[in-house]
This record gives structure tokens, C-alpha cells and sequence, in this order.
């Protein structure tokens, strides 16, 4: 498992997670009632979750264009906090710590494990 890689996945999904998580907070939901996620669709450890916020979603056309799948949403706390913590007890405690002022959670799950970050909700693109 490894951090340094999710890392790297994290970087270039960043501003989309940002901006994800800035409409939901402009829909209503409270920082602390929502975590971003971005999934590797490819890493076998995750394929069940992928599935389960995902179905029947056609990850293979993203393939065939020559890029990486990668399931990114924003999912309710309640359904997924302590199934993360259960499957990777590591991060329990940022997912559980109270949040710093302005940020939300955004968990990357990729390389056979999870990792947690701070992100500021942000208005990086044009909501149609």
C-alpha cells in the first residue's frame, strides 16, 4: 500500500473533487455530512465500491480513449465512513478527527488502500 502513490493519483483529480464538493455544500449539505471520493477503477480492492457508487457505468470507453478510470463523486458520510474504517483502520481517525475550518474530506482509494486529505470546496468550473 502506498501513500506516495495515491498521492500522485490525488494531484490531478484535486480540483474536480474541489469543485464537487463546493456544489454540494451550495445544495445544502453540511462539510461533515459528505466526503469526496476519488477511486481507482482498475485497483481490484476497490472494484466492489466502484460498483456499488457506480453501476453499470461503462469504464472501458474511458479505457479505449487511452485514459485512466477514475470514479469520483461525493457520497454521504454516513454510508461509507465506517466501512472505510473497518477495511482500513489506518485512516480511521482522519476520517472521525473534527474538520478544520473550511475543508471537507476527500478520500482517495487506489494502490490496495485509502488515504485522507483536506480539500477546500471551490468553484473551479462552470456549473451549467
Amino acid at each position: 500500500m502506498s501513500a506516495e502513490f495515491r498521492d500522485i493519483f490525488f494531484l490531478p483529480n484535486k480540483e474536480r473533487l474541489e469543485h464537487m464538493a463546493f456544489r454540494a455544500t451550495k445544495k445544502g449539505l453540511a462539510r461533515n455530512e459528505f466526503i469526496m471520493v476519488a477511486i481507482d477503477v482498475d485497483d481490484p480492492s476497490w472494484s466492489e465500491v466502484v460498483e456499488s457508487l457506480m453501476p453499470g457505468q461503462d469504464w472501458q470507453a474511458i479505457r479505449d480513449r487511452g485514459e485512466k478510470p477514475v470514479a469520483r463523486g461525493t457520497v454521504l458520510a454516513d454510508n461509507i465512513v465506517e466501512f472505510l474504517c473497518e477495511v482500513c483502520p489506518d485512516i480511521a481517525s482522519a476520517l472521525k478527527s473534527e474538520l478544520p475550518q473550511g475543508v471537507v474530506r476527500a478520500v482517495v482509494m487506489a494502490d490496495g488502500g485509502a488515504s485522507v486529505y483536506h480539500i477546500e470546496p471551490f468553484p473551479h468550473f462552470k456549473d451549467n
